[in-house]
């Protein structure tokens, strides 16, 4: 096996093939019948592992999976068929709350085949990137969750349910799908936070600076302003429901999500992000 860039000294060989039978061997045990060729997987694996990849960077892959998804995007059909069967109901349990229409499950699901097993003229079989850092399903789940959400934004002027819910969002993985998709959100809340920030009366955004940037408590906020503490408090809270509900109203409509599914979002963000008024209003301070 090369890697990438080179070629392994000589005393290094005997070493990597002695790591690559050994996965050959389990990944073949994990997929019967799907027979993807040993110089092939190598060649694979020389541009997922670094050039000087010791065994901790082979442990941190999915050796299994990267055998499954290199060997289906080649279109080997006992690894189509296995993908269909293992991997397509995954599909089924990550976008099941978000409660599409019978159509709907059926087109994101042709959607995620074609993206996966057969790419396009500008895009190979999108299961040949797959970087094995994280399993797999969840790297499909992923996938099939954007395509979802995509599926319903396309069709946002028809009725969607506020019963659908993003909680599969929630679950820990660091596969690019995800991130992207965690990445996208965190764009569009922060838009939407500055948006809202923007909004609020000078009185309101100093209310929120001085309580969350300065530290002053109630106390010493109704000393400054000269009114009673229940009343620096009602002005504080008033200040911090109105910049929130005007995030949430601005992601609702940038998204175009249901509420159920916008809280979800929310949840996702702060789970990821430990989001917290004080660290917002710091980063967009004037």
């Amino acid at each position: 096996m090369t890697a990438r860039g080179g070629t392994e000294p000589a005393s290094a060989l005997p070493v990597l093939q002695e790591r690559l039978a050994a996965v050959l061997e389990t990944a073949r045990q994990a997929w019967p019948g799907v027979a993807l060729e040993g110089p092939r997987f190598a060649a694979h694996l020389a541009r997922l592992v670094p050039a000087d990849g010791d065994e901790a960077a082979w442990g941190k892959l999915h050796m299994v999976d990267v055998y499954l998804a290199r060997a289906a995007a080649d279109g080997l059909p006992a690894a189509l068929a296995t993908f269909e069967a293992r991997l397509m109901p995954e599909v089924d349990a990550a976008v099941a709350r978000l409660k599409l229409p019978a159509a709907g499950l059926d087109e994101v699901r042709q959607l995620l085949r074609q993206r996966m097993l057969v790419g396009s003229a500008d895009a190979p079989a999108r299961l040949a990137a797959y970087p094995g850092t994280g399993p797999l399903a969840g790297w499909v789940r992923a996938a099939a969750l954007w395509l979802a959400l995509d599926w319903q934004r396309q069709r946002s002027g028809q009725a969607q349910s506020e019963d659908g819910d993003l909680s599969m969002l929630v679950a820990p993985g660091d596969d690019p799908e995800l991130a992207y998709l965690k990445q996208t959100y965190r764009a569009e809340f922060s838009a939407s936070f500055t948006a809202a920030l923007a909004a609020l009366s000078a009185r309101q955004r100093n209310f929120l600076r001085l309580k969350y940037l300065d530290g002053l408590g109630i106390d010493q906020l109704g000393a400054l302003y000269g009114v009673h503490r229940s009343t620096a408090a009602r002005w504080v809270v008033g200040a911090q429901e109105e910049l929130l509900d005007g995030t949430r109203q601005r992601l609702t409509e940038r998204l175009r999500l249901t509420r159920s599914q916008l809280d979800s979002v929310l949840r996702l963000i702060s789970s990821q992000l430990d989001v917290s008024l004080s660290r917002l209003l710091r980063t967009h301070s004037e």
